[in-house]
């Protein structure tokens, strides 16, 4: 029995930690090798690009252009498309302007307008717009029956010129032979011996001692191995990009072919190494060992607990911890590249914009706190005082007053949102017609930030106020009456009798209620949206919102967005924090 469990504790031991170790190394060496393929993939249609952009440039005129998008055919195997598209540059009357090709590798198609309409002209004629307004792009292209394209778009300045243009290439380049990258097969090797000098040992040997050691410098082995194995990659795919600069510099004289390499970084292979040497220092020191009896002492609370501890893993923990990792990711064209603390430094830095500009984050982040407190605020003052005029016994239809103040809680808070912005609308709305009857002027609600921000509030306050309303009617009700009898006939005003008894006794219900109410409020996303719109110009925008709008309407950025999501995390962690030490403190002085 002591040779089994010996065993087994060495056996799981040397699984779980060689394991983290392995699942380390393998996600950089993939990550290493498919961010090396794509950028030796992407080079040669970049570097067309810009050439045909320089070439047009030089020579801005159709038979030049022509002719260099001609070149290009006939040097660089692969180009399925290389246009020069051509726009007036003049900023004024955009609903009339028009783009054509000033060059086409289809030389019958030269010279004619882009029609939007057109299924074949419409991406080209968005994507020229695109260009125009945001610079260089780059996009992977992937359609059934057809092979792996790569798409550059480069803008061109004309000079003194009437146009200014877009050269566009598509190229499905036959990529040189390339010579065999370095195999991952030393990595399988070392995670084989790794786990002999776990497993076996756990038998052979009963000194927990030399029964460990041996797994902790297979470990450290395993990591430098994983290390040379990445360097050794990264040093290959580096080399292939320079060999495809030569060959793309014989066929383009005078290209510039540009192209960087990320390396993969190297902490988390560390990191996981240092997570299992703690492995081995725990189960060295018997805590492993402890844990594991004590799941088998208590199996049956915890076999019950299982079910639930599942489905937290699976829908809170994992998406939690996906969230937390993508932070650290930036995403470019359907790829995630690592770039560390970038997304955060440049939340937190405000991404060199000024405090006033509705997108620093410390703009944000201030009209998210003041958001929060007014909202908040306005919920616990209409709240208690309804609270207090529904629990007087004398008042009458007391039910019925209870179930109308309640609905604004029941409905859907989107539906209720939507009619608000309904009411607030300039021309039609139902609070201008009623400011009009007072001879007050049509307001436009959404044009300024103090206005829009009153009509976020207003509808949230209408929403949020019933919540507090049925937790404090509550929380009267369990008051016991004898107090209020005992206050009376020592002759205490109403006002003593509110902020001395009834206040103090509402505090253990109404302080909870408070700090929900607050996080709910800090992540209102659909009063944000759906009212205002973060109108005008994204000044009243929060913090929930703004992560939006970067993984979903600004360029697919969802590192940033999931770094605006760890930040709120943090901040709304550290509110609950402080408020409930506040709380504590404030009991321990009453006691």
């Amino acid at each position: 029995m002591s040779m089994g469990r010996t065993w087994g504790g060495a056996a799981a031991t040397s699984v779980l930690s060689t394991a983290l170790l392995a699942l380390a190394s393998a996600g950089l060496y993939l990550h290493q090798r498919n961010e090396g393929e794509r950028r030796i993939a992407e080079l040669p249609a970049r570097t067309a690009a810009r050439w045909l952009a320089r070439e047009t440039a030089r020579a801005p005129s159709p038979t030049a252009a022509q002719a260099a998008v001609a070149r290009l055919g006939r040097s660089v195997r692969g180009v399925e498309l290389a246009t020069v598209v051509a726009e007036p540059r003049s900023q004024k009357y955009r609903f009339l302007r028009s783009r054509r090709y000033l060059a086409h590798h289809d030389v019958g198609r030269a010279g004619q307008p882009l029609d939007p309409k057109h299924p074949l002209d419409r991406a080209l004629f968005n994507l020229a717009a695109q260009v125009r307004q945001s610079g260089p792009q780059l996009a992977l292209l992937h359609e059934a029956g057809r092979p792996l394209r790569i798409q550059a778009a480069e803008p061109v300045s004309l000079g003194v010129q009437a146009h200014g243009a877009t050269v566009i290439v598509e190229l499905a380049p036959p990529a040189p032979p390339p010579s065999p990258p370095p195999g991952a097969w030393p990595l399988l090797v070392a995670l084989l011996g790794c786990l002999g000098l776990g497993l076996f040992p756990g038998v052979l040997l009963r000194s927990p001692l030399a029964r460990y050691a041996p797994l902790a410098v297979g470990l450290v082995g395993y990591a430098l191995v994983a290390a040379e194995r990445l360097h050794s990659l990264a040093g290959h795919q580096l080399g292939e990009l320079a060999r495809h600069r030569r060959l793309l510099a014989t066929v383009l004289p005078g290209a510039s072919a540009h192209s960087s390499l990320a390396l993969a970084p190297r902490w988390p292979l560390w990191v996981a190494t240092a997570v299992g040497l703690l492995v081995l220092a725990l189960a060295f020191v018997g805590l492993g060992r402890r844990a594991v009896s004590t799941l088998k002492r208590h199996r049956l609370p915890y076999g019950l607990l299982l079910p639930a501890g599942l489905g937290m893993l699976v829908l809170v923990f994992v998406p939690f911890g996906y969230g937390l990792a993508l932070g650290f990711f930036d995403h470019a064209h359907g790829r995630y590249t690592f770039v560390g603390l970038q997304n955060f430094a440049e939340i937190l830095s405000g991404g060199g914009r000024p405090l006033s500009h509705p997108l620093n984050f410390y703009f944000i982040l201030g009209v998210t706190f003041l958001w929060t407190g007014a909202n908040v605020v306005l919920h616990v003052t209409l709240g208690l005082g309804l609270a207090l005029l529904l629990k007087d016994p004398l008042l009458r239809f007391r039910g019925v007053y209870r179930a109308l103040l309640i609905l604004p809680w029941a409905m859907p808070n989107f539906i209720t949102a939507l009619i608000w912005k309904g009411m607030f609308h300039h021309q039609y709305g139902a609070i201008n017609h009623a400011l009009g009857f007072l001879g007050v002027e049509n307001v436009s609600w959404f044009s300024s930030f103090t206005t829009a921000f009153c009509a976020n509030v207003a509808t949230n306050t209408w929403l949020g106020f019933p919540f507090m309303m049925v937790v404090s009617l509550g929380a009267l009700q369990s008051i016991p009456h004898e107090v209020y009898e005992a206050a009376a006939v020592d002759g205490a005003s109403r006002t003593q009798v509110l902020f001395r008894i009834t206040l103090p006794l509402l505090k253990p219900a109404l302080f909870p209620a408070i700090v929900i109410g607050s996080i709910w409020t800090f992540n209102m996303f659909n009063i944000i949206y759906l009212v205002s719109n973060g109108a005008p110009g994204g000044a009243t925008n929060i913090l929930i919102t703004e992560a939006y709008r970067w993984a979903f309407e600004r360029g697919d950025r969802y590192g940033l967005a999931s770094a605006y999501a760890l930040i709120i995390f943090v901040v709304l962690l550290g509110l609950t924090l402080l408020a409930n030490r506040v709380s504590r403190v404030t009991e321990e002085r009453s006691s």
